[in-house]
């Protein structure tokens, strides 16, 4: 029995618990267990991978289950950090909307990420230095404790995102609202400049700099999007978090703030990404859209 054979019945246990359809946890499997094996093959010394998607386009059970199958099988270490656990803290999102904008109280833009922690923190793993990472409490919209890690012996830092990778605007773009939220909230465009400004700055781009290679979950639209999130919310709903949930109206105004760079992504990053995985309305991995074929 091969190593792939041999792991298979406890990746199922793993992809059931995450949520993946057990019709497709075979294909799922192959999938990263074909990027594992090229992970591992590209000899000593930290890798950095970088995985950008949209809410709901299951960016942390990917990485999660990645993880595990780099270091089950092939007895490497790794580490999943999440661009969500960066976030600044509430009084300081609070501050940021009372000097530049009332919408920035809303995490998640660029602009709302402690990004000078984040790459010192990858700059410190690179150097096999000790550091500690934030963890980020959403139930209490605030920052929680600080997690120590071990720098010396890691091989694999995988870091998620969604907008990992994503690139600025336009002026001529930023000047045309794109849903209602924008029309109603940000009519003269200052929101949308500042986070546009973030994105572009030296800080965001440098740290997106630092994964060696990029992957892109690129849903099939927006409608895609807010489904999936309303989803993900009534799955909270069912669970025994004790998390607030959202309505739907809530959860479609929520992806609101995010619509306009994600918009930008799915058309941008594909052709800049290592590898682009496309995915149904069924979340499942499908090849190219033929739109998307040059």
């Amino acid at each position: 029995m091969d190593e792939k054979e041999a792991f298979r019945d406890e990746f199922e246990m793993h992809a059931t618990d995450a949520g993946i359809a057990p019709g497709y946890v075979d294909e799922y499997y192959g999938l990263l267990f074909e990027i594992a094996t090229g992970l591992v093959s590209r000899g000593e010394g930290l890798f950095v991978l970088g995985i950008a998607g949209a809410q709901g386009t299951g960016k942390s059970t990917f990485a999660r289950l990645l993880a595990i199958i780099f270091e089950r099988v092939f007895e490497r270490t790794s580490l999943v950090l999440s661009l969500d656990d960066f976030y600044l803290t509430h009084a300081e999102r609070q501050q940021l909307a009372a000097r530049v904008h009332p919408m920035l109280a809303v995490r998640g833009v660029p602009g709302t990420h402690d990004m000078e922690m984040l790459r010192s923190v990858i700059r410190k793993l690179k150097a096999r230095d000790n550091c500690e990472v934030p963890t980020f409490d959403k139930a209490q919209d605030d920052r929680g404790a600080m997690i120590p890690v071990m720098g010396a012996r890691l091989d694999l830092l995988v870091i998620e995102g969604w907008c990992w990778g994503a690139m600025p605007g336009s002026e001529a773009e930023l000047s045309r609202p794109v849903n209602e939220l924008e029309i109603t909230e940000d009519a003269d465009g200052t929101w949308r400049r500042y986070v546009n400004q973030q994105l572009a700055s030296t800080l965001y781009q440098s740290t997106f700099s630092e994964s060696e290679v990029n992957f892109f979950l690129a849903a099939p639209g927006m409608d895609a999007v807010r489904r999936w999130r309303w989803q993900q919310e009534q799955r909270l709903a069912r669970s025994s978090t004790g998390r607030a949930v959202m309505s739907e109206e809530a959860v479609n105004r929520f992806v609101m703030y995010y619509e306009r760079i994600t918009a930008r992504m799915l058309k941008d990053l594909p052709s800049v990404s290592n590898l682009t995985l496309y995915l149904d309305d069924d979340h499942h991995f499908v090849r190219a859209p033929d739109r998307d074929r040059r």
